[in-house]
């Protein structure tokens, strides 16, 4: 859980563009099928070349040559891919079919096909989170939470009990404010435990969620007042030890 973290590539596209297109084009519907169809059909084309993109397809594309590209990786299953290969078809028909319009129906079907494929590709917590987390369990001695802070470069540190249930975030503010107290006490600083430094309130500096979260749902527990990190967990509870953990950056990352 660095506090810097560069920008990796993904091989899932950003969604949130393509969702609001599709949106709309949900509401154009009822006011013009045809029209809908034909912009679904767009709206696919262009997903599946971000996507292809993203495994190390190059150069210029089609609906059918993103779909024959992805076959056989692991973006999407051989059923999603032959439906895709079906609306190639589609597609072709109205390119060379003059006045050949798509029904209500096969534009709703592509609408909703769309709609499946971007929340199929939506990033779960999963996948946003960063998996090499540091841990402390609450009777450790503070000095060794601030060489790990220095030595890692952490800014956070999520503190345990007995090595299971989650007690809080330790931060690095919490490390000033006890040797300034420590000083004041005339104690030393390498007699302190981190209980002994977590505030009363360290809990609720952090959100928890489940692995499958959506990165919508991440975002909410973010937008938390006084929420510094989200903590991915099992079940998405603080009995747990966590798995991941997910940072605003993190998610800026990922918009």
């Amino acid at each position: 859980m660095p506090r810097r973290r560069t920008h990796k590539p993904q091989r899932l596209p950003p969604t949130e563009g393509f969702a609001r297109r599709t949106l709309a084009l949900r509401a154009m519907l009822n006011e013009d099928s045809a029209a809908a169809g034909d912009q679904a059909i767009k709206v696919l084309e262009e997903y599946l070349e971000s996507l292809a993109q993203g495994y190390g397809y190059y150069g210029d594309g089609s609906l059918g040559r993103y779909a024959s590209f992805l076959r056989g990786r692991d973006a999407l299953d051989d059923e999603m891919i032959d439906r895709i290969d079906t609306y190639t078809q589609v597609r072709n028909c109205l390119a060379h079919s003059y006045g050949l319009q798509t029904t209500p129906d096969l534009a709703a079907e592509l609408v909703e096909f769309v709609e499946l494929l971007l929340k199929r590709g939506a990033p779960t917590a999963a996948e946003l989170m960063t998996r090499t987390v540091r841990t402390i369990n609450e009777a450790d001695l503070l000095a060794h939470a601030r060489d790990l802070m220095i030595r890692g470069g952490y800014g956070r540190i999520p503190v345990l009990r007995d090595g299971h249930g989650i007690v809080g975030l330790l931060i690095e503010r919490d490390l000033v404010v006890a040797q300034a107290a420590a000083e004041r006490n005339h104690r030393r600083f390498a007699d302190l435990t981190v209980a002994e430094a977590l505030p009363p309130a360290a809990l609720e500096r952090a959100a928890f969620v489940a692995p499958e979260a959506t990165r919508e749902q991440v975002a909410d527990a973010l937008a938390g007042g006084g929420i510094i990190a989200c903590l991915v967990t099992p079940g998405g509870t603080l009995d747990e030890p966590p798995l991941g953990i997910i940072t605003h950056a993190d998610l800026l990352y990922r918009m």
